[in-house]
């Protein structure tokens, strides 16, 4: 999904050479979830989940993350999506992961104290399970990059196949999750909200964009984090497109066009489970066509050995999203799915703060959302249900939450 104002609400990572600036996470042998066959485990328990996806968390104050993940919790939820990255052209700022000279990027630790370490602290704290997606395909994310090492001319792919482009990123990829890696908090890593040959920002694609351009992205950038961090799991983070190959006809989400093949992904030996996004309505699809898409997915995730976890979902269609919501939450269980996460969890907040809606969320106050709560019930009586959350966490405050800026003073760096 696409967010608004993506570059100062959305988090960054930073580059390698800076890691001796940042001390990781003190370790810890118990709370990582790991996949297990075509499901996962913590501590040798199953874990099935239902959770969210709010990627302005990383924005709230500590008194608002902690009301946030009280509300998640009293919900069932275990598992929270955030999106993890921003960078400015120019000096350091407050509000920024990751700056930029020219073609060279730096982390800004000071920022990353300030925004990522009080979100990973309450996660911890609350036993709440984090996936993050350290890079966007929409908005400047990949597009900067585009334009400090390669400029105007450069095309939209050219993320995934030029080497100083990747390098680059794999700079921002390693600070990030050598900072994280003993934190039982992260779920997942994943490598690029929903990675495509095109974006938003009129580059367009080259003719060499395909599936296995991507494909091979996939493979480096995975690998290389299961090389820094052998403990938590990594996954691609794309809608789940298939290709002709798989013989569901030739329509836009069975083309291939976009350049992912997800079954292909899948079967990656860096890759832990497959993430499948949809939003039937913007695909030109029927809300009914969305139970077989999950059905789908589902039957190619056995077949593979893999897990397989709905990670984003929604209609804005107000008047059948009751109805609508109900079939797909059953479509997915019953297709076996490890994991559910609509988009989005829409609240209001201690300090007066109200979380964004582009009209597919589901609010804490709609009656939808008793069907994510009957849901989260039944996942979790699959296996790794349950948790009760510490309540004394540090550094509490009722501050006014800002996406971009954090409101705890905890360290991790």
């Amino acid at each position: 999904m696409l967010c608004p104002n993506i570059l100062s609400i959305c988090l960054a990572a930073a580059t390698a050479y800076a890691a001796a600036e940042t001390t990781p996470l003190e370790e810890r042998a118990t709370g990582f979830v790991t996949r297990s066959g075509t499901g996962f485990v913590v501590d040798g328990k199953a874990f099935n989940f239902v959770g969210t996806n709010a990627y302005w968390a990383s924005g709230l104050s500590s008194g608002d993350l902690n009301s946030l993940f009280s509300q998640m919790n009293s919900a069932g939820m275990k598992v929270l999506r955030i999106f993890a990255w921003s960078d400015n052209v120019g000096g350091a700022q407050d509000g920024s992961l990751q700056y930029w000279s020219g073609s060279n990027n730096t982390p800004n630790p000071s920022a990353f104290a300030k925004q990522m370490d009080p979100i990973v602290s309450a996660a911890e704290a609350a036993g709440i399970k984090l996936v993050v997606p350290m890079i966007g395909n929409w908005g400047p994310s990949i597009s900067l990059y585009i334009q400090q090492i390669v400029g105007s001319a450069g095309t939209h792919d050219a993320f995934y196949s030029n080497s100083q482009i990747v390098n680059a990123y794999k700079k921002y990829v390693n600070f990030f999750v050598n900072r994280y890696k003993s934190s039982p908090a992260i779920f997942a890593w994943e490598l690029m909200n929903e990675p495509r040959c095109t974006g938003d920002d009129n580059r367009g694609k080259s003719s060499a964009c395909n599936a296995a351009m991507i494909t091979s992205w996939i493979r480096t950038m995975s690998s290389y984090i299961k090389g820094i961090d052998s403990q938590h799991m990594v996954t691609v983070g794309d809608e789940g497109w298939f290709t002709s190959t798989q013989g569901y006809g030739n329509s836009y989400p069975y083309s291939g066009s976009d350049g992912i093949d997800w079954v292909t992904n899948l079967k990656i030996s860096s890759i832990d489970y497959g993430t499948v996004h949809m939003y039937p309505s913007g695909w030109g699809q029927t809300d009914d066509w969305g139970n077989m898409w999950i059905s789908q997915h589902g039957d190619q995730a056995k077949s593979i050995g893999k897990p397989v976890v709905l990670e984003e979902f929604g209609t804005t269609n107000t008047g059948s999203r009751y109805n609508t919501i109900n079939g797909w939450l059953n479509s997915a269980y019953s297709a076996g799915f490890s994991g559910i996460q609509y988009w989005q969890f829409v609240a209001s907040f201690p300090s007066g703060y109200k979380s964004p809606d582009d009209g597919n969320g589901i609010s804490t106050s709609e009656s939808t959302y008793s069907l994510i709560k009957a849901m989260a019930s039944k996942m979790n009586a699959k296996g790794g249900g349950g948790y009760t959350p510490i309540t004394d966490t540090p550094g509490q405050s009722s501050s006014t939450s800002t996406p971009g800026n954090g409101g705890s003073v905890i360290h991790y760096g």
